[in-house]
């Protein structure tokens, strides 16, 4: 069963037809339909595929620029429900692939715990897109890159946008929870997350078709927010340097008030309404926040893509990545 969700208030606020830029310029030189206002570029979906990674790389930086435009298109999708962060002197990056996107809530929350700490919070992992999740999933089915466990795309807490990794937590537990951020995933322990902020995983899946649909207009796909088999053989033939047109505000939305998802289920935006956890498929393994794993926690620690498990003192090795979940 595929993740329904909330996103009906995005079904229900947008109208018009499927979103569709027209051919491209035949090889006669005949001129593409002019772009909706607003949107620029050139429809493509040229560049190193997604799926080139899954052997490659063992670090989702690999798909950042990419990763970006679908955290554009769902503040197209939410406006305002996405904003960046910065490095400051109480706050540092760790590696390559952190995507600094949470709530306004959780921005303030963050900046309000670590000012004037004395101290620096190291975050490693923050948003995560369906298809940086993609990846970290099938280095874990593949085996590589020492994953043992890792949420199904769509299902990740990191997809939440309300989330965050923190290699030092052990230091910034109390802080933290002072300003709304709960460490409350057991068996995780680097994982904070803001609770009283929307969950709107989905949200990058519904981003990521759009995008696709707008660069790719002979091969069109749902635009239901759930990840399925449609949804997935896109994510591999995607551009990890993004695609031709990027985010765009102005794009048309997902026509009525039905919607119908990959798995041919038609979906009722009435349900959708309220952001809801729902149930999910657990293979072999669950972990707590509604995520679907194949596979349990190994010995109760967080793997990172590096292999390195946390250490019992409560520091995370200094540069360790992301975690599959």
């Amino acid at each position: 069963m595929y993740r329904a969700g909330w996103i009906a208030l995005m079904l229900a606020a947008c109208g018009g037809d499927p979103p569709d830029g027209g051919p491209a310029p035949d090889a006669a030189g005949d001129a593409a339909p002019p772009l909706p206002d607003g949107m620029m570029g050139v429809p493509s979906i040229e560049g190193t595929p997604v799926m080139t990674f899954e052997t490659t790389a063992c670090e989702t930086a690999v798909v950042l620029a990419l990763s970006r435009q679908i955290a554009d298109e769902v503040n197209c999708l939410m406006p305002g429900q996405l904003v960046t962060f910065d490095e400051t002197a109480e706050i540092e990056f760790t590696g390559g692939a952190v995507l600094p996107y949470v709530s306004a809530a959780a921005r303030d929350d963050l900046y309000a715990a670590t000012a004037g700490a004395g101290m620096t919070l190291r975050v490693t992992s923050a948003f995560r897109t369906v298809v940086q999740q993609y990846l970290l999933y099938r280095w874990f089915q593949l085996g590589r890159c020492n994953i043992p466990a890792a949420a199904v795309p769509g299902n990740s807490n990191h997809e939440s946008g309300r989330a965050l990794d923190v290699s030092n937590y052990n230091a910034w537990i109390s802080r933290l929870g002072q300003h709304g951020w709960s460490h409350n995933v057991p068996g995780d322990p680097v994982h904070f997350e803001h609770l009283s902020s929307p969950d709107i995983r989905g949200a990058d899946v519904l981003a990521f078709q759009r995008l696709w649909n707008r660069n790719a207009p002979d091969d069109q796909i749902s635009e239901d927010g759930a990840y399925g088999p449609d949804t997935r053989a896109r994510i591999e033939r995607a551009p990890a340097e993004g695609f031709g047109i990027g985010a765009s505000c102005a794009s048309p939305g997902i026509a009525g008030a039905r919607s119908t998802a990959e798995d041919g289920a038609e979906v009722d935006a009435a349900r959708l309404v309220a952001p809801v956890r729902v149930e999910h498929h657990v293979d072999a393994g669950g972990l707590a926040g509604g995520e679907a794993v194949d596979a349990a926690v190994v010995g109760g620690g967080h793997v990172v893509v590096d292999g390195v498990p946390t250490l019992p003192a409560g520091v995370a090795p200094h540069g360790a990545a992301e975690c599959g979940h």
